[in-house]
């Protein structure tokens, strides 16, 4: 997890924009959108329990002690989705004049990131809250869910 990370993924966008306009839902579309999917970094927007320090080099940091609580909406069936915004504009959108701006930071992680949230075991040997995560919900609003994300990481150990 990356913070402060400059997020941009052009061919992600395009990949599900020409995957949405395909009537006939071209397998080799989904594969492609999947690979750039695997590919991404995403932006994540998370609240910390302590500001950001500015280090020696100007740049923003958080302290080893902080404590980092990702955000998430729910779909029209009630289930928790982290959110994945695939740049600062499309996080801005969701943000829009809301008062927690201010104290809302976006993380870079990667789909495995993503993953290891939502498979991870917790002490109880429950799962955690998240159900999948959400791309861009103000923009091409493409839902990845959590057994969609098991079946990828099968996929990706298959692979090798």
């Amino acid at each position: 997890m990356l913070f402060n990370a400059k997020i941009e993924n052009p061919m992600l966008i395009g990949a599900i924009e020409i995957m949405k306009q395909d009537q006939r839902q071209d397998p080799k579309k989904r594969e492609t959108v999947l690979e750039e999917i695997l590919k991404a970094s995403f932006l994540c927007p998370a609240t910390v329990s302590v500001p950001p320090l500015q280090g020696e080099d100007g740049q923003p940091y958080l302290p080893d002690d902080c404590e980092v609580q990702q955000k998430m909406v729910r779909d029209k069936e009630g289930r928790p989705l982290l959110l994945a915004f695939t740049s600062q504009e499309e996080m801005d959108k969701w943000l829009g004049q809301r008062a927690i701006r201010d104290f809302v930071y976006g993380f870079g992680m990667s789909f495995l990131e993503y993953a290891d949230l939502m498979l991870q075991k917790l002490p109880d040997g429950s799962r955690g809250p998240a159900q999948g995560f959400v791309i861009d919900p103000y923009g091409c609003n493409l839902v990845v869910d959590r057994d969609m994300v098991a079946n990828i990481m099968l996929r990706l150990l298959k692979r090798g």
